[in-house]
């Protein structure tokens, strides 16, 4: 006959590494399941910062195309009233010049 022995049998062995296995594996599902977890909202966070990015280089597109614009004609307005100033200098320097010819008498 075969002797028992108090250490327990191979088979004893062999279901408490398989318990361990089995523990280990759980563990690992549980973590696999935190990390898809994490992930989905990675992916989620990562699909809301493209979307800001997206808002933002339309933002500045426009701005840009807009800006020269802006500065032509703002430009144009400059040369405007630069135009607009001269004619105002010209008749004020013709009424001065007209008053001064009257009042020296010069040219009647």
């Amino acid at each position: 006959m075969t002797e028992i022995t108090p250490r327990g049998s191979q088979l004893d062995k062999i279901e408490g590494k398989v318990d361990q296995v089995l523990d280990r594996l759980t563990r690992m599902e549980e973590r696999q399941n935190s990390h898809a977890g994490e992930l989905t909202a990675h992916g989620a966070r990562l699909d809301e910062h493209a979307q800001r990015i997206r808002e933002v280089e339309l933002a500045h597109a426009v701005s840009a195309a807009t800006g020269t614009t802006k500065t032509k004609t703002l430009q144009g307005r400059w040369a405007a009233l630069g135009a607009t100033s001269l004619v105002i200098l010209g008749a004020i320097g013709a009424f001065v010049g007209n008053g001064l010819l009257k009042l020296l008498h010069i040219g009647n």
